[in-house]
Order: C-alpha cells, then sequence, then structure tokens
C-alpha cells in the first residue's frame, strides 16, 4: 500500500460533520449535488435543488437502502450552502463530503470575482475552504470544511480558464487533496492528464468524471493502467445508451483487473431525476438496482466493492 500523503498512513476523510476513517465511509456515490440555489446571472438552464424536506427524504431513502456517503459536487458561486448540506447530513444520517473549486462558467454570475483572479489567490481561497472552511460556514460555531477539489473542463482546451485549473493544481499539491474533474463527454481527459501531471500531481490525485460518456475503452486502460481513477454515472441517461456502452465498459474494465480504477455514482444534478421530486430513479439506485445488477451479472465481490465506493474511499485518504 502506498500513500501520497506526507504521514505515514492513511488520512482521515473531512464530511460535512467532521473527520471520518476511510473504512466508514461504505457505499458511496461518488458524484453528486445534493443542494443548487438558484444563483442570479446564470444561464437560465442551470439546475436548482433547493426543497429541502424532498433531498432529505431522498437521501434517507439511500441510506436504507445501504448507501452511507456522497461526494457533493458543487462548488461556492454556482449553487453552493454549505449550511444546507450540514443540516441534511445531520437529519439523514447519510455522510456528506462537500468540495471547494470551479464549476463550468455558465453557472456562474459573469462578474463572479473567481474568474478575474490569478492562480495564487484562487489557491489560497481553495486552500481557506479546505482548512478552515467553506466560505458560507466561516460565521458559523464550527465552519463546514471541504473535503476535496472539484472542478470543471471545457468542451475545448482554449475555452478553459488557465487561472483556474493552475490555481487547482496548486491547492491540491500544497495539500496534497484529491482532485475531481468534470469533463464534457469526457473531453481533454488526457490534454488534463498531461497538464496536471506536469504541473507536479501524481495520478493518484485525479479523478476523471463522466468518462462513461466517451466509452473508449482502450483509453480508458490507457488512463487506468497510469493510476488516475475514472468515474461512470450516465446509469439513468437514456441518450448515452448505459445498456450499449456503460455495462460493456465496467465489464471490461473489470475483465482487464482495473476494477481498482473505477468508480460509481449517479450525478443527478437536475431535479427530474430526484425520485422524491421528479419521480427519476432517485438516489438509492447506487445501493439499489445498480448493486443488485452489478450482483446479478456476476461480478467478483471484491470489484463490487472497490466500484460503489472503496475506489473513491480510499483515494480520499490519500492511498494509491
Amino acid at each position: 500500500m502506498t500513500i501520497f500523503t506526507s504521514t505515514s498512513t492513511p488520512r482521515q476523510v473531512m464530511t460535512v460533520q467532521g473527520l471520518l476513517p476511510y473504512q466508514e465511509l461504505g457505499i458511496t456515490d461518488a458524484h453528486n449535488h445534493m443542494w443548487i440555489e438558484p444563483e442570479q446571472g446564470a444561464d437560465p438552464g442551470s439546475p436548482v435543488l433547493n426543497q429541502f424536506n424532498l433531498i432529505c427524504k431522498e437521501l434517507v431513502e439511500y441510506r436504507k437502502k445501504g448507501g452511507e456517503t456522497l461526494l457533493d459536487c458543487q462548488p461556492e458561486g454556482s449553487g453552493r450552502d454549505g449550511n444546507k448540506l450540514l443540516a441534511l447530513s445531520k437529519e439523514s444520517g447519510v455522510n456528506l463530503i462537500a468540495c471547494t473549486g470551479f464549476h463550468r462558467k455558465k453557472y456562474y454570475s459573469p462578474d463572479h470575482w473567481f474568474w478575474k483572479a490569478n492562480p495564487q489567490k484562487i489557491s489560497d481561497f481553495l486552500c481557506s475552504e479546505l482548512e478552515q472552511g467553506l466560505y458560507e460556514t466561516l460565521n458559523t460555531p464550527i465552519p463546514v470544511k471541504a473535503g476535496f477539489i472539484k472542478i470543471a473542463l471545457e468542451s475545448t482546451w482554449a475555452a478553459c480558464p488557465k487561472p483556474a485549473l493552475e490555481g487547482a493544481a496548486s491547492a491540491a499539491l500544497k495539500l496534497k487533496t484529491l482532485l475531481e474533474i468534470h469533463t464534457e463527454k469526457g473531453c481533454l481527459a488526457e490534454k488534463a492528464y498531461v497538464y496536471f501531471i506536469d504541473l507536479g500531481l501524481i495520478p493518484e490525485q485525479l479523478v476523471f468524471c463522466h468518462m462513461d460518456k466517451r466509452p473508449d475503452a482502450s483509453l480508458h486502460k490507457e488512463l487506468a493502467s497510469q493510476g488516475v481513477l475514472l468515474e461512470y454515472d450516465t446509469f439513468y441517461r437514456p441518450k448515452y445508451n448505459p445498456a450499449g456502452n456503460l455495462w460493456p465498459l465496467i465489464e471490461q474494465m473489470v475483465g482487464a483487473g482495473l476494477s481498482d480504477h473505477v468508480t460509481l455514482a449517479t450525478d443527478m444534478a437536475e431535479a427530474e431525476h430526484y425520485h422524491f421530486i421528479g419521480g427519476g430513479a432517485g438516489l438509492s439506485s447506487l445501493p439499489g438496482e445498480i448493486q443488485k445488477n452489478l450482483i446479478d451479472k456476476n461480478f467478483p465481490e471484491t470489484a463490487r466493492t472497490q466500484m460503489l465506493g472503496g475506489n473513491i474511499a480510499h483515494r480520499l485518504a490519500g492511498i494509491k
């Protein structure tokens, strides 16, 4: 076992309620959205998730089905509310892990400070949210701290905010933090891999999200062989043909002995995907139907445990 932290043992994972041993995270949705406030000036089509009682009910159902932890991927300025995340975690009993970082530009007000800042200012801000607390919780008795960095790539490298990328890399390098990277349907994964490695990060700090939207098994195997973690989440998105793309991709990765480089999620940012809000599959589908399908398809127990939470827990704890 190799650790990429500065200590000789795995670090504990920072949840919104405080530190937790990585072994206690259990079944974990590696990429989701628990709370999104509307942002003035953001794209009119930006998702909103702010029905507290229904979201809490959703989390309770997730817990009843065996889910224990979710990573919330909504950064500051794009609708995040760390105080709501804390309340949801306390009421539902589900471990929520908040992020710092940045989302796509369209989810922000055009004049948000982030897009005018230099890399050092961005790095300092991200580090402060990881070490002192989320911006919106700093005036509370016990501020909620971020547990990882989530950033977003645009569809072309030219459109990606370079100061923000550099600042995020600097913060991740300084604090040896996990970096979840939103890709636009898997685009730019190769480019981003080289970019962040050149800036000093190691592959085990990188999670490339939504990669099953680009179901190129050869590419996935190459990235996995370098050490990165690949996140898959299109189980309930018919336009991406999960039966023909996602499930065969999982089979190929497991068959190649790379189940330790895949993590599963449901990425339910839109209200329509929530069971109690829009009648969708809901958060509980991960510990429920998805886990059942993994069993029915005869995936080995070790692979199931890795993909349903073990892998992301290890990476959050700094374990290769």
